[in-house]
């Protein structure tokens, strides 16, 4: 799978850093930028370029890569050749839902008049030979995944973690081409109706009911009530004839984790139990009794017999 990482400067004043990498290989490096127009999202009622809002940064987040199209005629000149569209799949990106950012764009374009690469419309721009290099890929990966990560300074050490390529200022240019159809929140609305609907994940659906989720519910439900043990060593299974265990007014019994059968069959059983014991002490109490008492009459005859003999 293809996976592009842009890390982007917190003040979005300057270029992000594109990577592009083909399972752990980086195949590609450049610039990229993820800064909006604050006069384009001032139009849109987002003079502040909030992130979560239309016209804003892009977000921050996860996106997944959804579809591709190659741009056509005067969108050229304001967006490269190829038109990509990503929807969000974590972080502020999936935030940024609830306030209308649906989808992300991604393109290229020339740069402004000081060769610097311009600001976007919201969406995120990449060097045209970034753009190549992906819609090339993407052929044979099929897949694309993209990760908008704040930008992270590394310690003098960290050489093998610095980027080979160094951010730059942005361009005093502008976007053009800012009026329906060929503004950018007009071509993604386009883009969407044309991708593949994203199909939300239900209760039922069997992601949620892997081996991992039934492990945790079975542990968690142990000794719930409705669970039943039955005997497994044929018809009667040691719990009678009928090989099913019964609690008082025929309630199922319940069974905890190691086994025990515990509840209303529990409580019986200790019952049972304390009765049984106290009918057993009682018995030998009695049988002591008449012991006792049958040896006072065995002595008692002897003493008289001893003492008619005497006389």
């Amino acid at each position: 799978m293809l996976r592009l990482t842009v890390e982007v400067p917190e003040a979005r004043d300057r270029t992000a850093i594109a990577t592009l990498r083909d399972g752990s290989r980086i195949v590609a490096m450049d610039h990229a930028v993820a800064a909006a127009t604050p006069a384009v999202a001032a139009a849109h009622g987002n003079p502040a370029c909030d992130p979560l809002r239309r016209c804003g940064h892009p977000p921050l987040g996860r996106y997944a890569f959804v579809y591709q199209q190659p741009a056509q005629g005067a969108q050229q000149q304001e967006y490269g050749a190829q038109l990509l569209l990503f929807q969000p799949q974590s972080g502020a990106a999936l935030e940024a839902e609830a306030f209308g950012r649906l989808a992300l764009l991604v393109y290229g374009g020339r740069t402004g008049r000081d060769k610097n690469m311009r600001r976007t419309q919201g969406g995120l721009r990449l060097s045209d030979t970034m753009l190549r290099d992906i819609v090339s890929r993407l052929k044979s990966a099929g897949e694309l995944q993209l990760d908008l990560l704040a930008w992270r300074d590394r310690s003098w050490w960290q050489f093998w973690k610095r980027p080979s390529v160094a951010t730059r200022p942005l361009s005093t240019t502008g976007p053009t081409m800012l009026a329906p159809p060929l503004d950018e929140l007009s071509l993604m609305e386009m883009l969407l109706q044309k991708a593949p609907k994203r199909v939300p994940r239900a209760a039922s659906d069997p992601r949620d009911n892997d081996a991992s989720d039934r492990d945790r519910s079975d542990r968690s439900s142990s000794g719930a009530a409705g669970e039943t043990f039955q005997g497994k060593g044929g018809t009667g299974g040691g719990a009678g004839a009928s090989g099913s265990w019964a609690g008082a007014g025929g309630a199922a019994p319940v069974v905890d984790s190691a086994g025990r059968i515990v509840g209303a069959v529990a409580v019986a059983g200790a019952v049972g139990a304390i009765a049984m014991s106290a009918m057993t002490h009682e018995a030998q109490a009695a049988s002591r009794h008449d012991a006792e008492g049958e040896l006072g009459d065995s002595n008692a005859a002897s003493s008289a017999t001893d003492t008619t003999t005497a006389y």
